[in-house]
Protein backbone atom coordinates (compact mmCIF):
# COMPACT_ATOMS: atom_id res chain seq x y z
CA UNK A 1 0.00 0.00 0.00
CA UNK A 2 2.84 2.40 0.68
CA UNK A 3 4.14 1.87 -2.60
CA UNK A 4 0.74 2.54 -4.37
CA UNK A 5 0.44 5.95 -2.53
CA UNK A 6 3.74 7.22 -3.37
CA UNK A 7 3.29 6.14 -6.92
CA UNK A 8 0.42 8.40 -6.90
CA UNK A 9 1.96 11.43 -5.31
CA UNK A 10 4.95 10.72 -7.73
CA UNK A 11 2.76 10.39 -11.17
CA UNK A 12 0.92 13.62 -9.89
CA UNK A 13 3.99 15.45 -10.27
CA UNK A 14 4.44 14.52 -14.03
CA UNK A 15 1.74 15.53 -15.32
CA UNK A 16 1.94 18.18 -17.88
CA UNK A 17 0.45 21.36 -17.12
CA UNK A 18 -1.38 23.51 -19.79
CA UNK A 19 0.57 26.84 -19.27
CA UNK A 20 4.44 25.52 -18.46
CA UNK A 21 5.43 25.23 -22.04
CA UNK A 22 4.72 28.94 -22.99
CA UNK A 23 5.05 30.41 -19.09
CA UNK A 24 8.72 32.33 -18.26
CA UNK A 25 10.81 30.09 -15.71
CA UNK A 26 9.00 31.14 -12.07
CA UNK A 27 11.30 33.53 -9.88
CA UNK A 28 13.08 32.19 -7.32
CA UNK A 29 10.70 31.08 -4.25
CA UNK A 30 10.40 33.40 -1.52
CA UNK A 31 12.86 32.16 1.29
CA UNK A 32 11.85 32.04 5.49
CA UNK A 33 13.11 34.71 7.64
CA UNK A 34 14.72 34.28 11.07
CA UNK A 35 14.41 36.76 14.07
CA UNK A 36 15.62 35.99 17.75
CA UNK A 37 13.07 36.89 20.28
CA UNK A 38 14.69 38.17 23.53
CA UNK A 39 14.79 35.29 25.86
CA UNK A 40 12.49 35.38 29.06
CA UNK A 41 15.38 32.65 30.62
CA UNK A 42 18.09 33.06 32.96
CA UNK A 43 21.54 31.84 32.97
CA UNK A 44 22.20 28.13 32.90
CA UNK A 45 18.87 26.94 31.24
CA UNK A 46 18.07 24.00 29.71
CA UNK A 47 15.35 21.48 28.53
CA UNK A 48 13.27 23.62 26.87
CA UNK A 49 9.75 22.90 26.24
CA UNK A 50 6.42 24.26 24.54
CA UNK A 51 2.84 23.43 24.63
CA UNK A 52 -0.14 25.56 23.42
CA UNK A 53 -3.18 25.47 25.22
CA UNK A 54 -6.80 25.43 23.77
CA UNK A 55 -7.13 29.31 23.83
CA UNK A 56 -3.40 29.64 21.34
CA UNK A 57 -1.54 30.99 24.60
CA UNK A 58 2.18 29.12 23.80
CA UNK A 59 3.52 28.26 27.48
CA UNK A 60 7.67 27.91 27.34
CA UNK A 61 9.04 25.75 30.52
CA UNK A 62 12.47 25.18 31.31
CA UNK A 63 15.16 24.49 34.02
CA UNK A 64 17.95 26.75 35.74
CA UNK A 65 20.69 24.61 37.10
CA UNK A 66 21.98 25.75 39.98
CA UNK A 67 25.94 27.18 39.47
CA UNK A 68 26.96 24.54 42.16
CA UNK A 69 25.86 21.76 40.64
CA UNK A 70 27.00 22.85 36.96
CA UNK A 71 30.06 20.81 37.13
CA UNK A 72 28.47 17.69 38.71
CA UNK A 73 25.65 17.55 36.23
CA UNK A 74 28.43 17.88 33.33
CA UNK A 75 30.51 14.76 34.52
CA UNK A 76 27.37 12.67 34.74
CA UNK A 77 26.46 14.00 31.45
CA UNK A 78 29.53 12.94 29.71
CA UNK A 79 29.32 9.96 31.61
CA UNK A 80 26.28 9.26 29.97
CA UNK A 81 23.80 9.11 32.89
CA UNK A 82 20.41 10.15 32.15
CA UNK A 83 19.35 10.44 35.94
CA UNK A 84 22.07 10.96 38.42
CA UNK A 85 22.28 7.73 41.22
CA UNK A 86 20.63 8.57 44.61
CA UNK A 87 22.56 10.26 47.18
CA UNK A 88 23.77 8.89 50.20
CA UNK A 89 22.10 9.47 53.29
CA UNK A 90 24.48 11.68 55.00
CA UNK A 91 25.42 13.55 51.96
CA UNK A 92 24.59 17.27 52.10
CA UNK A 93 21.42 18.72 50.60
CA UNK A 94 22.16 19.90 47.35
CA UNK A 95 21.16 23.41 46.18
CA UNK A 96 18.10 23.34 44.45
CA UNK A 97 17.55 23.80 40.33
CA UNK A 98 14.26 25.89 39.34
CA UNK A 99 12.09 24.83 36.58
CA UNK A 100 10.34 28.03 35.70
CA UNK A 101 7.54 29.10 32.85
CA UNK A 102 6.82 31.59 30.39
CA UNK A 103 3.75 32.77 27.44
CA UNK A 104 4.33 33.90 24.85
CA UNK A 105 2.30 37.25 23.23
CA UNK A 106 1.52 36.86 19.17
CA UNK A 107 0.35 40.02 19.10
CA UNK A 108 3.51 41.51 20.49
CA UNK A 109 5.79 38.56 19.98
CA UNK A 110 7.74 38.64 23.11
CA UNK A 111 7.79 36.35 26.29
CA UNK A 112 6.33 37.20 29.61
CA UNK A 113 8.63 37.70 32.60
CA UNK A 114 9.77 34.07 33.77
CA UNK A 115 7.67 32.43 36.71
CA UNK A 116 8.37 29.74 38.72
CA UNK A 117 6.56 26.40 39.27
CA UNK A 118 9.02 24.13 41.50
CA UNK A 119 12.62 24.89 43.02
CA UNK A 120 14.38 21.48 43.97
CA UNK A 121 17.62 19.60 44.10
CA UNK A 122 15.84 16.15 42.40
CA UNK A 123 14.91 18.41 39.06
CA UNK A 124 16.81 16.91 36.24
CA UNK A 125 19.86 18.43 34.04
CA UNK A 126 18.76 16.55 30.76
CA UNK A 127 18.71 17.86 27.31
CA UNK A 128 16.89 14.34 26.11
CA UNK A 129 14.49 13.72 29.51
CA UNK A 130 13.84 17.03 30.42
CA UNK A 131 10.45 18.49 32.18
CA UNK A 132 7.26 18.71 30.36
CA UNK A 133 4.41 21.23 30.68
CA UNK A 134 0.98 20.14 28.91
CA UNK A 135 -2.59 22.36 29.60
CA UNK A 136 -5.94 20.52 29.30
CA UNK A 137 -9.14 21.61 28.26
CA UNK A 138 -10.77 22.60 31.35
CA UNK A 139 -7.53 25.30 32.43
CA UNK A 140 -5.41 23.27 33.92
CA UNK A 141 -1.65 23.15 33.69
CA UNK A 142 0.33 20.35 34.77
CA UNK A 143 4.11 20.36 35.06
CA UNK A 144 5.41 16.70 35.13
CA UNK A 145 9.11 15.77 35.72
CA UNK A 146 11.71 12.49 36.77
CA UNK A 147 13.28 12.68 39.83
CA UNK A 148 16.24 11.20 39.14
CA UNK A 149 15.71 7.94 40.92
CA UNK A 150 13.50 6.50 38.59
CA UNK A 151 10.12 7.99 39.98
CA UNK A 152 8.33 10.94 38.51
CA UNK A 153 6.45 13.63 40.33
CA UNK A 154 3.63 16.40 39.18
CA UNK A 155 2.60 19.49 39.77
CA UNK A 156 -0.59 21.70 38.78
CA UNK A 157 -1.96 25.15 38.71
CA UNK A 158 -5.54 26.03 37.91
CA UNK A 159 -5.05 29.79 38.27
CA UNK A 160 -2.56 30.36 34.85
CA UNK A 161 0.65 29.53 36.92
CA UNK A 162 0.14 32.04 39.82
CA UNK A 163 0.70 29.23 42.38
CA UNK A 164 1.04 25.51 41.85
CA UNK A 165 0.52 22.85 44.06
CA UNK A 166 2.39 20.29 45.96
CA UNK A 167 4.20 17.87 43.93
CA UNK A 168 2.84 14.10 44.19
CA UNK A 169 4.33 11.18 42.55
CA UNK A 170 3.03 10.67 39.07
CA UNK A 171 2.45 6.75 39.14
CA UNK A 172 1.87 4.25 42.09
CA UNK A 173 2.29 1.14 39.69
CA UNK A 174 6.10 1.82 38.66
CA UNK A 175 9.20 3.27 39.99
CA UNK A 176 11.23 3.42 36.72
CA UNK A 177 9.37 5.93 34.31
CA UNK A 178 10.70 8.53 31.48
CA UNK A 179 10.66 10.16 28.31
CA UNK A 180 6.76 11.55 28.82
CA UNK A 181 5.10 13.07 25.93
CA UNK A 182 1.18 14.54 26.53
CA UNK A 183 -1.54 15.18 24.10
CA UNK A 184 -5.00 17.48 24.46
CA UNK A 185 -7.57 15.16 23.70
CA UNK A 186 -10.79 16.84 21.83
CA UNK A 187 -12.56 16.39 24.83
CA UNK A 188 -10.05 18.30 27.01
CA UNK A 189 -8.20 15.59 28.70
CA UNK A 190 -4.68 14.47 28.60
CA UNK A 191 -3.61 11.16 27.58
CA UNK A 192 0.26 10.65 28.56
CA UNK A 193 2.97 8.09 27.73
CA UNK A 194 5.91 7.08 28.73
CA UNK A 195 8.72 4.70 29.01
CA UNK A 196 9.00 2.27 31.66
CA UNK A 197 11.14 0.06 33.76
CA UNK A 198 8.91 -1.80 35.82
CA UNK A 199 9.46 -5.10 34.21
CA UNK A 200 13.31 -5.07 34.95
CA UNK A 201 12.46 -3.70 38.58
CA UNK A 202 10.52 -6.95 38.93
CA UNK A 203 13.96 -8.89 39.25
CA UNK A 204 14.57 -9.54 35.95
CA UNK A 205 17.25 -6.91 34.89
CA UNK A 206 16.96 -8.36 31.41
CA UNK A 207 13.69 -7.26 30.93
CA UNK A 208 13.04 -4.86 27.95
CA UNK A 209 11.88 -1.10 28.77
CA UNK A 210 8.34 -1.30 28.07
CA UNK A 211 5.66 1.57 26.85
CA UNK A 212 2.95 2.73 29.16
CA UNK A 213 -0.10 5.35 28.86
CA UNK A 214 -2.72 6.81 30.66
CA UNK A 215 -5.43 9.76 30.58
CA UNK A 216 -3.90 12.57 33.08
CA UNK A 217 -5.29 12.92 36.35
CA UNK A 218 -6.99 9.44 35.94
CA UNK A 219 -7.35 6.57 38.82
CA UNK A 220 -7.80 3.78 36.30
CA UNK A 221 -4.34 1.54 36.10
CA UNK A 222 -1.78 2.24 33.17
CA UNK A 223 -2.11 0.68 30.03
CA UNK A 224 0.87 -1.48 28.70
CA UNK A 225 0.64 -0.25 24.92
CA UNK A 226 4.32 -2.11 23.62
CA UNK A 227 6.15 -4.61 25.66
CA UNK A 228 9.47 -3.83 23.96
CA UNK A 229 10.92 -0.24 22.86
CA UNK A 230 14.12 1.07 22.72
CA UNK A 231 15.67 1.91 26.41
CA UNK A 232 15.64 6.13 26.01
CA UNK A 233 14.61 7.39 23.38
CA UNK A 234 11.77 10.39 24.06
CA UNK A 235 8.15 9.43 23.18
CA UNK A 236 6.02 11.66 20.79
CA UNK A 237 1.87 11.72 20.92
CA UNK A 238 -0.64 14.19 18.20
CA UNK A 239 -4.58 14.32 18.82
CA UNK A 240 -7.59 14.01 16.49
CA UNK A 241 -10.50 15.74 16.52
CA UNK A 242 -12.48 12.29 16.88
CA UNK A 243 -11.04 11.97 20.15
CA UNK A 244 -8.16 9.65 19.57
CA UNK A 245 -4.45 10.04 19.23
CA UNK A 246 -1.65 8.95 17.93
CA UNK A 247 1.75 7.34 19.81
CA UNK A 248 5.22 7.37 18.18
CA UNK A 249 7.91 5.85 19.91
CA UNK A 250 11.11 3.87 18.84
CA UNK A 251 10.62 -0.36 19.01
CA UNK A 252 13.23 -3.17 19.97
CA UNK A 253 13.61 -6.70 18.82
CA UNK A 254 14.95 -9.63 19.89
CA UNK A 255 17.71 -9.40 17.15
CA UNK A 256 17.82 -5.46 18.20
CA UNK A 257 16.09 -3.85 15.14
CA UNK A 258 15.22 -0.60 16.67
CA UNK A 259 12.47 1.47 14.07
CA UNK A 260 10.11 3.74 14.73
CA UNK A 261 6.21 2.51 15.43
CA UNK A 262 3.30 3.71 15.66
CA UNK A 263 -0.06 2.99 18.25
CA UNK A 264 -3.67 4.47 17.75
CA UNK A 265 -5.71 5.51 20.54
CA UNK A 266 -9.34 5.36 20.10
CA UNK A 267 -10.83 7.13 22.81
CA UNK A 268 -10.44 4.08 25.11
CA UNK A 269 -8.42 1.49 23.79
CA UNK A 270 -5.27 1.20 21.70
CA UNK A 271 -4.65 -0.46 18.40
CA UNK A 272 -2.12 -3.09 18.20
CA UNK A 273 1.37 -1.15 17.76
CA UNK A 274 2.75 -1.28 13.64
CA UNK A 275 5.70 0.09 12.09
CA UNK A 276 5.85 3.71 10.39
CA UNK A 277 8.98 2.45 7.97
CA UNK A 278 10.94 -0.31 8.01
CA UNK A 279 13.92 0.94 8.23
CA UNK A 280 15.69 -2.17 9.95
CA UNK A 281 18.06 -0.33 11.82
CA UNK A 282 19.83 -2.91 13.90
CA UNK A 283 21.81 -1.08 17.18
CA UNK A 284 22.75 -2.94 20.31
CA UNK A 285 22.14 0.63 21.97
CA UNK A 286 19.97 3.75 22.30
CA UNK A 287 20.65 6.36 20.42
CA UNK A 288 18.68 8.40 22.76
CA UNK A 289 17.04 9.77 19.13
CA UNK A 290 13.03 9.78 18.91
CA UNK A 291 10.46 10.47 16.60
CA UNK A 292 8.13 13.88 16.22
CA UNK A 293 4.51 13.85 15.11
CA UNK A 294 2.30 16.74 14.39
CA UNK A 295 -1.98 16.58 12.93
CA UNK A 296 -3.67 18.57 11.10
CA UNK A 297 -7.72 17.07 11.29
CA UNK A 298 -6.56 13.27 10.33
CA UNK A 299 -3.20 14.30 8.35
CA UNK A 300 -0.27 13.51 10.24
CA UNK A 301 3.33 14.39 9.53
CA UNK A 302 5.94 12.38 10.89
CA UNK A 303 9.90 13.05 11.43
CA UNK A 304 12.67 10.46 12.23
CA UNK A 305 16.16 9.78 12.44
CA UNK A 306 17.49 6.17 11.53
CA UNK A 307 21.52 5.21 11.06
CA UNK A 308 20.57 1.69 9.19
CA UNK A 309 23.28 0.38 6.88
CA UNK A 310 25.58 2.38 8.23
CA UNK A 311 23.79 5.71 6.27
CA UNK A 312 22.24 7.87 9.07
CA UNK A 313 19.22 10.11 7.70
CA UNK A 314 16.67 12.39 8.48
CA UNK A 315 13.11 10.99 7.08
CA UNK A 316 9.44 12.43 6.91
CA UNK A 317 6.69 10.68 5.81
CA UNK A 318 2.99 11.91 5.67
CA UNK A 319 -0.20 10.27 6.61
CA UNK A 320 -3.36 11.00 5.39
CA UNK A 321 -5.72 8.68 7.54
CA UNK A 322 -4.76 9.56 11.31
CA UNK A 323 -1.68 6.82 11.07
CA UNK A 324 -3.00 4.07 8.93
CA UNK A 325 -0.46 4.31 5.82
CA UNK A 326 2.04 6.50 5.54
CA UNK A 327 3.78 7.32 2.56
CA UNK A 328 7.63 5.85 1.41
CA UNK A 329 9.46 9.06 3.42
CA UNK A 330 11.61 11.69 1.62
CA UNK A 331 15.13 12.08 2.82
CA UNK A 332 15.45 15.62 4.68
CA UNK A 333 19.05 15.92 5.70
CA UNK A 334 22.01 17.69 4.22
CA UNK A 335 25.02 14.14 4.37
CA UNK A 336 25.69 14.22 7.88
CA UNK A 337 23.33 14.40 10.61
CA UNK A 338 22.72 14.21 14.44
CA UNK A 339 18.83 13.54 14.41
CA UNK A 340 17.02 15.35 17.44
CA UNK A 341 14.26 16.62 14.63
CA UNK A 342 10.66 17.87 15.18
CA UNK A 343 7.98 18.84 12.40
CA UNK A 344 5.14 20.92 12.03
CA UNK A 345 2.10 20.13 9.68
CA UNK A 346 0.36 22.85 8.48
CA UNK A 347 -3.33 23.48 6.84
CA UNK A 348 -2.73 23.10 3.78
CA UNK A 349 -0.77 19.79 4.34
CA UNK A 350 3.07 21.07 4.03
CA UNK A 351 5.30 19.80 6.28
CA UNK A 352 8.28 21.77 8.33
CA UNK A 353 10.68 19.46 9.63
CA UNK A 354 13.73 20.55 11.47
CA UNK A 355 16.73 18.44 12.57
CA UNK A 356 20.93 18.86 13.81
CA UNK A 357 24.04 18.14 11.76
CA UNK A 358 26.77 16.83 12.95
CA UNK A 359 28.34 20.40 12.81
CA UNK A 360 26.02 21.70 15.31
CA UNK A 361 23.78 23.28 12.50
CA UNK A 362 20.03 23.68 12.58
CA UNK A 363 18.09 23.05 9.57
CA UNK A 364 14.75 23.34 8.42
CA UNK A 365 12.91 21.86 5.33
CA UNK A 366 9.51 22.60 3.61
CA UNK A 367 7.92 19.54 2.74
CA UNK A 368 5.30 20.94 -0.13
CA UNK A 369 1.26 19.23 -0.35
CA UNK A 370 2.49 17.46 -3.19
CA UNK A 371 5.25 15.77 -0.86
CA UNK A 372 8.21 17.43 -2.48
CA UNK A 373 10.68 19.11 -1.00
CA UNK A 374 12.00 22.45 -0.76
CA UNK A 375 15.88 23.56 -0.40
CA UNK A 376 16.76 23.55 3.05
CA UNK A 377 17.41 26.76 4.73
CA UNK A 378 19.71 27.00 8.00
CA UNK A 379 18.45 28.47 11.14
CA UNK A 380 21.61 28.48 12.95
CA UNK A 381 25.13 28.31 11.93
CA UNK A 382 27.63 25.57 12.54
CA UNK A 383 28.71 25.06 16.54
CA UNK A 384 25.38 26.82 17.58
CA UNK A 385 23.82 23.86 19.43
CA UNK A 386 25.46 21.02 21.28
CA UNK A 387 24.73 17.18 20.09
CA UNK A 388 22.90 16.69 23.35
CA UNK A 389 20.31 19.66 22.12
CA UNK A 390 16.55 18.88 21.40
CA UNK A 391 14.87 21.56 19.64
CA UNK A 392 11.16 22.07 19.71
CA UNK A 393 8.57 23.54 17.66
CA UNK A 394 5.13 25.68 17.92
CA UNK A 395 2.59 27.63 15.37
CA UNK A 396 2.26 30.78 16.41
CA UNK A 397 0.05 31.46 12.81
CA UNK A 398 -1.47 28.84 10.63
CA UNK A 399 -1.73 29.15 6.99
CA UNK A 400 -5.35 30.31 6.17
CA UNK A 401 -5.01 30.68 2.57
CA UNK A 402 -4.43 33.90 0.23
CA UNK A 403 -0.61 35.21 0.30
CA UNK A 404 -0.57 34.85 4.14
CA UNK A 405 2.71 33.58 5.54
CA UNK A 406 3.11 31.42 8.96
CA UNK A 407 5.28 31.86 11.67
CA UNK A 408 6.41 29.33 14.35
CA UNK A 409 8.29 29.01 17.28
CA UNK A 410 11.65 27.07 17.15
CA UNK A 411 13.50 26.90 21.11
CA UNK A 412 16.42 25.39 22.09
CA UNK A 413 19.31 25.39 24.45
CA UNK A 414 22.88 26.81 24.08
CA UNK A 415 26.07 26.82 26.27
CA UNK A 416 25.40 29.96 27.14
CA UNK A 417 21.70 30.74 27.15
CA UNK A 418 17.84 29.55 26.17
CA UNK A 419 17.00 31.02 22.30
CA UNK A 420 14.17 31.24 20.71
CA UNK A 421 13.71 31.91 17.15
CA UNK A 422 10.55 33.59 15.50
CA UNK A 423 10.40 31.89 11.98
CA UNK A 424 7.97 33.16 9.08
CA UNK A 425 7.09 30.84 6.03
CA UNK A 426 5.62 32.52 2.96
CA UNK A 427 3.55 30.18 3.02
CA UNK A 428 1.08 32.24 0.30
CA UNK A 429 4.09 33.25 -1.64
CA UNK A 430 5.22 29.82 -2.15
CA UNK A 431 1.80 28.38 -3.11
CA UNK A 432 1.70 30.29 -5.89
CA UNK A 433 4.76 30.27 -7.18
CA UNK A 434 4.11 26.34 -7.84
CA UNK A 435 0.73 27.12 -8.81
CA UNK A 436 1.43 28.51 -12.41
CA UNK A 437 -0.29 25.62 -14.32
CA UNK A 438 -3.68 24.66 -14.99
CA UNK A 439 -3.52 21.41 -13.23
CA UNK A 440 -2.32 23.42 -9.67
CA UNK A 441 -4.52 23.52 -7.03
CA UNK A 442 -5.20 26.85 -5.69
CA UNK A 443 -4.68 27.33 -2.20
CA UNK A 444 -8.38 27.92 -0.89
CA UNK A 445 -8.48 24.21 -2.16
CA UNK A 446 -5.59 22.85 0.07
CA UNK A 447 -7.49 23.89 3.15
CA UNK A 448 -10.20 21.70 4.19
CA UNK A 449 -10.61 18.10 4.39
CA UNK A 450 -12.28 16.13 1.68
CA UNK A 451 -15.81 14.45 2.43
CA UNK A 452 -18.58 12.28 0.91
CA UNK A 453 -21.99 11.40 1.77
CA UNK A 454 -25.45 11.88 1.36
CA UNK A 455 -27.69 14.30 3.58
CA UNK A 456 -30.24 12.97 5.48
CA UNK A 457 -32.23 15.80 7.08
CA UNK A 458 -32.00 19.77 6.10
CA UNK A 459 -32.62 22.34 8.50
CA UNK A 460 -32.82 25.74 7.03
CA UNK A 461 -33.77 27.31 9.63
CA UNK A 462 -30.82 26.33 11.83
CA UNK A 463 -28.22 26.63 8.61
CA UNK A 464 -27.29 22.76 8.87
CA UNK A 465 -27.68 19.89 7.42
CA UNK A 466 -27.36 15.91 8.34
CA UNK A 467 -24.80 14.25 6.48
CA UNK A 468 -24.49 9.99 5.92
CA UNK A 469 -20.44 9.59 5.86
CA UNK A 470 -17.77 6.84 5.80
CA UNK A 471 -15.33 7.37 8.42
CA UNK A 472 -12.74 9.94 8.19
CA UNK A 473 -9.86 8.81 10.10
CA UNK A 474 -8.72 11.38 12.91
CA UNK A 475 -12.15 13.52 12.21
CA UNK A 476 -15.33 11.89 12.50
CA UNK A 477 -16.42 7.96 13.02
CA UNK A 478 -18.53 6.43 10.36
CA UNK A 479 -22.49 7.63 10.65
CA UNK A 480 -24.85 10.52 10.77
CA UNK A 481 -23.25 14.10 11.56
CA UNK A 482 -24.73 17.82 11.77
CA UNK A 483 -22.46 19.82 9.45
CA UNK A 484 -23.34 23.73 9.57
CA UNK A 485 -23.63 25.24 5.67
CA UNK A 486 -24.26 29.12 3.88
CA UNK A 487 -28.04 29.31 2.33
CA UNK A 488 -26.41 28.54 -1.32
CA UNK A 489 -25.10 24.92 -0.16
CA UNK A 490 -28.05 23.71 1.30
CA UNK A 491 -30.30 25.29 -1.16
CA UNK A 492 -28.24 23.03 -3.60
CA UNK A 493 -28.55 19.82 -1.61
CA UNK A 494 -31.42 17.11 -2.26
CA UNK A 495 -32.17 14.48 0.49
CA UNK A 496 -30.76 11.05 -0.16
CA UNK A 497 -28.16 12.23 -3.02
CA UNK A 498 -24.46 11.71 -3.18
CA UNK A 499 -22.34 14.54 -2.34
CA UNK A 500 -18.50 15.55 -2.45
CA UNK A 501 -16.80 18.28 -0.54
CA UNK A 502 -14.91 19.46 2.09
CA UNK A 503 -15.48 20.52 5.60
CA UNK A 504 -13.87 22.65 8.33
CA UNK A 505 -13.97 23.35 11.81
CA UNK A 506 -15.05 26.98 12.75
CA UNK A 507 -15.26 28.23 16.10
CA UNK A 508 -15.84 24.00 17.09
CA UNK A 509 -18.41 23.84 14.82
CA UNK A 510 -17.85 21.62 11.30
CA UNK A 511 -18.97 23.36 8.12
CA UNK A 512 -19.43 21.62 5.21
CA UNK A 513 -18.81 23.86 1.92
CA UNK A 514 -17.44 23.49 -1.45
CA UNK A 515 -20.20 21.07 -2.19
CA UNK A 516 -20.48 18.86 -5.70
CA UNK A 517 -23.46 16.86 -6.34
CA UNK A 518 -22.88 13.30 -7.46
CA UNK A 519 -23.77 12.95 -11.53
CA UNK A 520 -26.74 10.62 -10.80
CA UNK A 521 -29.01 10.27 -7.07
Amino acid sequence: MRHALRLVVSLSLLLPCGRAAAAEPPPPPPTPTVVDVPSPAGPRALGASLTTAADGTIWLSWVEAAPANLAAAAAKKSAGHLHPPAPAPDAPAAPPHTLRFSTFAPATLTWSPARTIAARADLPLSSSDFPQLVLDGRGTATAVWTDGHGGALTSSSSDQGATWSTPTPWSLGSAAVEMFSFARLADGRVLAAWLDGRAKKSGDPQQPQQLYARLLHDPAPDTLVDPSVCDCCPTTLTAFPDGGALLAYRGRTDTEVRDIRTARFRGKTWDEPRLLNHDDWRIAACPVNGPRLASDGGRVAAAWFTAADNDPRVLASFSPDAGTRFLLPLRLDRGKPLGRVDTLILRDGALLVTWLETDGSFWLRRVTPDFSLDEPVALAPPGALSAKTNPRLTLVRDYFGGTAPVQFLATFATDSALRTLLVTVPEGELLTAKGNCDCAPTPDQLVGYPIRGAAAALSPERGTLHLVHDELPGLLFAGTHEFHADAATLAAVTLGRRLFGRIEQRDGQWWLYDVRLAVSP
